[in-house]
């Protein structure tokens, strides 16, 4: 093993929880390269824990003519979470982000019909870091695994979809370094 180990759970002076406002995606085939956090062995593994899973500056490649596309968000509805799952040697984690978008309109439920079938990256800030988490990968796309749209009886109830979105890998949800880029690429 290349990483050096070193002493975790220092203190952190304000550890603030939530999702920003805004998630950020693009079609997996829209990319033409992209950087996966380094490996625990190998050619060129990982020397630190935090390359274990970082996805370093500059990043990911669109092609000519793509971008990323965001997403507006209510706030403090999403949530982020990475589970260990599969056998004893052979463990992977199941990264989840769960969002909650307002409305009914026409785009929106069209979206929804879009995106059921996709293969795609998504972007999440994390509120108190800073932090972009990625979910998503060289080999391994991010999907929709669920969407529930509703509108309640009450005038002041619920209208809104939660999309939950997930990816397998052998990794938490990636801290993404790169730009997100918002204007199709020349």
């Amino acid at each position: 093993m290349a990483v050096a180990l070193e002493n975790i759970g220092q203190e952190v002076c304000e550890p603030v929880s939530g999702i920003a406002t805004k998630v950020y995606y693009a079609l997996h085939s829209d990319f033409d390269t992209i950087v996966d956090p380094k490996d625990i062995c190998g050619d060129n593994p990982a020397a630190t824990f935090e390359e274990l899973v970082n996805i370093p500056a500059p990043g990911h490649t669109l092609a000519t003519g793509k971008q990323m596309w965001a997403i507006d968000i209510i706030e403090e509805t999403g949530a982020v979470t990475s589970t260990m799952i599969g056998e004893k040697k052979r463990r992977l984690f199941e990264n989840q982000v769960e969002i909650v978008i307002a409305g009914s309109q026409d785009k929106l439920l069209g979206f929804l019909r879009w995106i059921k079938n996709q293969s795609l990256l998504f972007f999440v800030e994390e509120f108190g870091s800073g932090n972009l988490r990625q979910l998503g990968s060289k080999r391994l796309a991010a999907y929709v695994d669920g969407i529930e749209h509703a509108i309640e009886a009450a005038l002041d109830g619920n209208n809104s979809v939660t999309i939950t979105l997930k990816d397998k890998q052998k990794w938490p949800a990636a801290i993404y370094e790169g730009d997100v880029v918002l204007t199709p690429q020349a």
